[in-house]
């Protein structure tokens, strides 16, 4: 039973074209994030810059995103991409 009901969570759940469209926007989202705050790390927030002083650039800013929930991530590349967003 274990290995049909894997079969089907791989064919049904895990590999959907939906779920694969949607981890590749998560995935250009982090990039473009990472690439960002790397190309200009006066975009982090203070608390995050000062953090430099002991760890490397691209650990903080990492460690920075790797924090952030879905929906703040969503909003810090709207804010930096997007012409239409307030920042």
């Amino acid at each position: 039973m274990t290995r049909e009901l894997r079969q089907f969570l791989y064919e049904n759940m895990y590999y959907h074209p939906h779920v694969m469209r949607m981890q590749a926007k998560a995935g250009r989202v982090l990039a473009a994030l990472f690439a960002a705050y790397v190309k200009e790390s006066r975009q982090l927030p203070r608390e995050e810059q000062a953090k430099l002083a002991a760890r490397s650039l691209e650990r903080v800013v990492c460690d920075y995103i790797a924090g952030m929930t879905d929906r703040f991530a969503l909003q810090e590349y709207a804010k930096m991409f997007d012409p239409l967003t307030p920042v």
